[in-house]
């Protein structure tokens, strides 16, 4: 310790002959001097544990939350690519890999690629990622690792076209299927719905809509008025969908026109300009 002192001392006074003389210091002693190793190198160590088949599943886990919590950061969210690490994370989402492992690991994702177009750019290079949790997605067997990856391919497609066409190559729209019976699965689809059309409308994607009875089944939450979430989500999109000049069938504008009849009594609990944009809806041209 006495050596690491007086390292500290000549190196703050920027006396190089005296640093030569003295040498490098011990690095686990520095490293407890100035706190650890830095986030780069945790993060590279998590992954390492995490990837490590002699590892307990129990410490594999402890890693990958510390890892998620580290990427929270702009910049250390930047650095999974930068690291080389977005592969490994990628084969964390495999069949063979245990469950509690994918959902932090589909967390992790959504969370680095979330209105972060150098990850997004970064995940889009990663071969098999978004194929993989467009299967996870597919499977409702374990509805937390489900909603977990419908979040990271949310993230993932939102105001970023590679992405999205990318979506639609791998047929993710097998994934909108409306009112599961599940509000949380409902609430995650409509998220995914919102990420899609952050890309814009065009007529193929509005005759998408058509087909799958979009407008209805918006309405229909509206019109049952049981989950606030639910009603909110809805009004934002019918709103986005409005200012996006999707054409709106008089039948369409009855249902919603209806629906919104039923939610004004919530206004207080939902946003306001979304109502509002669901209202310019269903006004007559």
């Amino acid at each position: 310790m006495d050596k690491l002192l007086a390292w500290s001392i000549l190196q703050q006074s920027g006396d190089k002959e005296g640093l030569k003389k003295l040498g490098e210091p011990d690095q686990d002693a520095l490293n407890k001097l100035f706190g650890g190793p830095d986030e780069a190198t945790l993060m590279k160590e998590s992954i390492q544990v995490a990837t490590n088949p002699k590892v307990e599943e129990k410490d594999k886990v402890i890693a990958l939350e510390n890892f998620e919590m580290l990427i929270e950061n702009l910049d250390n969210a930047n650095n999974i690519g930068n690291l080389g690490l977005w592969p490994e994370l990628v084969k964390l989402l495999n069949s063979d890999v245990p469950d509690d492992l994918r959902i932090i690991v589909s967390g992790i994702i959504g969370t680095a690629v979330q209105n972060n177009p150098k990850s997004q750019e970064d995940f889009d290079k990663t071969n098999g990622g978004l194929e993989s949790l467009i299967k996870i997605a597919e499977s409702p067997k374990n509805q937390p690792l489900q909603l977990k990856s419908l979040y990271a391919i949310s993230s993932y497609i939102r105001n970023y076209k590679p992405g999205f066409q990318e979506f639609e190559k791998l047929k993710g729209w097998n994934l909108i299927k409306l009112d599961s019976k599940d509000q949380k699965v409902d609430l995650r689809i409509l998220s995914l719905i919102s990420s899609i059309l952050s890309n814009g409308l065009d007529d193929n994607l509005e005759k998408q809509f058509k087909d799958i009875k979009l407008i209805h089944y918006l309405a229909s939450v509206l019109n049952l008025d049981s989950n606030t979430n639910l009603v909110d989500k809805s009004l934002n999109i019918i709103s986005e969908l409005h200012r996006l000049k999707y054409e709106f069938s008089l039948e369409e504008t009855y249902e919603v026109d209806r629906g919104i009849q039923v939610v004004e009594g919530l206004s207080d609990k939902l946003n306001i300009d979304d109502l509002n944009g669901a209202k310019e809806a269903t006004k007559k041209k």
